[in-house]
């Protein structure tokens, strides 16, 4: 297992951190405007919605924390985060003349894993460890979702399917694409309907395993947005 895999989870998370956070929101804010539906006590519901709205904000603040990290990158370290995790090929972090950012296969996971432990480095003298990410986000399922791909092997699902390569392997051929991308949502300017359902642009990361556990999932002051559960 990755040290640093909730590091990893907050980069995927990232360039989604936003709409994330607005869905859980909206889904509190639907929730407590349709509670005289609801068959639960009026104490456990809205304990849950609190819990909601707090997982919005913590999200949003480990957000600028890790803007602030990467503050800290250089160019080409910019370019090597910006490729894995948010699937940019744009910057001029590569080579030069718009080729493909060349290495040896071991150099380039070799500088990813330093990056990552730079990264926590400086996420840690802000406050910000991995216990405490845990502490923030143990009952979270979006992010817990993120860490269980990534801790059982399933880190290609987590993103876009490539259209180019920016990195180009020395000694071996490259393919043109990889990953699945059916864990975080895609964007989208359709506007999120109200309803007493998850909203729409989280449920590819919020929706439990079952229609029983999602049911059971809001007991005490569980997050809304569903349990902690492991990649099918």
């Amino acid at each position: 297992m990755n040290e640093y895999n909730y590091v990893r989870a907050l980069l995927y998370a990232y360039p989604r951190a936003e709409m994330l956070a607005e869905a859980v929101r909206e889904g509190a804010r639907v929730r407590a405007g349709l509670s005289y539906r609801s068959p639960r006590d009026t104490l456990s519901l809205m304990e849950s919605i609190a819990a909601d709205m707090e997982y919005a904000e913590r999200l949003l603040f480990w957000k600028a924390q890790l803007e602030r990290a990467l503050s800290y990158c250089d160019e080409r370290e910019r370019f090597l985060l910006e490729y894995k995790y948010f699937r940019r090929t744009g910057g001029q972090g590569g080579g030069s003349g718009g080729q493909p950012f060349g290495c040896s296969e071991r150099s380039y996971f070799r500088k990813q894993n330093a990056l990552l432990k730079k990264i926590a480095l400086n996420l840690c003298c802000r406050g910000c460890s991995k216990e405490t990410f845990y502490a923030d986000f143990e009952g979270f399922s979006p992010l817990m979702r993120i860490l269980s791909a990534l801790e059982s092997g399933m880190e290609r699902r987590l993103t876009d399917r490539r259209r180019e390569r920016g990195v180009c392997f020395s000694g071996r051929q490259n393919s043109p694409s990889e990953g699945a991308g059916d864990l975080l949502p895609r964007r989208t300017k359709k506007a999120m309907a109200a309803t007493a359902a998850p909203p729409r642009t989280s449920a590819a990361i919020c929706q439990p395993e079952s229609a029983a556990e999602g049911a059971g999932s809001e007991a005490g002051g569980s997050s809304g947005a569903g349990p902690a559960v492991s990649v099918r």
